[in-house]
C-alpha cells in the first residue's frame, strides 16, 4: 500500500512540474511572439478612441488605486468628465510616498506647499471651552444651558 502512495505523489509531482513547465513556455511564447503583433493591432484599433467613462474605469482599474482614492473620489459614475484628468492624477500609484507626489506634482505643474500638507486641519483653540467665562451670572440667550424662567432666577 505504502509503495503505491508513493507512485501516486511522484506521478502528481510529475504531472504538476510539467504543467508548471508548460505553463512557462506558454507565458515566453506569449511575451516573446503573440503580445507585440496582439499591442500592434489593438493599437492600430484604439487610434479613434475617444475619453469615455469606461476608459477612465479601466484606466483607474489598471492604476490600483488603495482606499484613499475611493474616499477621496467616492463614485466614478459622479465624476464629470472636466474631472477626469484629476481623478487619473490621484489614482497614480507613485504619489503613495511623499517623495514620489512632490516630483508627480512639480511634472504636472501642480502646486503642492509644504505648509499646506504639514498644517494640521482643525483649528487650535487657545482654550478648550466654547463658553465664554465673562463674568456675568446671567446664562446666554439662546444657550441650552438657560435655566427655564422663574426656575432659581432672581427676583
Amino acid at each position: 500500500m505504502r509503495v503505491a502512495q508513493y507512485a501516486n505523489t511522484e506521478v502528481d509531482r510529475y504531472i504538476e512540474k510539467a504543467q508548471r513547465a508548460r505553463n512557462r513556455l506558454d507565458f515566453d511564447r506569449w511575451r516573446a511572439e503573440l503580445r507585440p503583433r496582439a499591442m500592434q493591432v489593438f493599437a492600430s484599433r484604439a487610434a479613434r478612441l475617444t475619453w469615455s467613462r469606461a476608459l477612465l474605469k479601466a484606466v483607474v482599474e489598471e492604476l490600483y488605486p488603495d482606499d484613499l482614492f475611493s474616499e477621496l473620489i467616492r463614485n466614478l459614475d459622479g465624476v464629470p468628465s472636466r474631472h477626469w484628468p484629476r481623478v487619473i492624477a490621484i489614482a497614480l500609484r507613485h504619489i503613495w510616498r511623499h517623495d514620489r507626489l512632490a516630483r508627480l506634482a512639480r511634472r504636472l505643474r501642480v502646486s503642492l506647499p509644504t505648509s499646506e500638507i504639514v498644517r494640521d486641519p482643525t483649528p487650535k483653540r487657545s482654550r478648550p471651552s466654547r463658553i465664554p467665562f465673562c463674568g456675568s451670572p446671567r446664562p446666554r440667550q439662546g444657550s441650552r444651558f438657560a435655566r427655564p424662567a422663574g426656575a432659581g432666577s432672581r427676583p
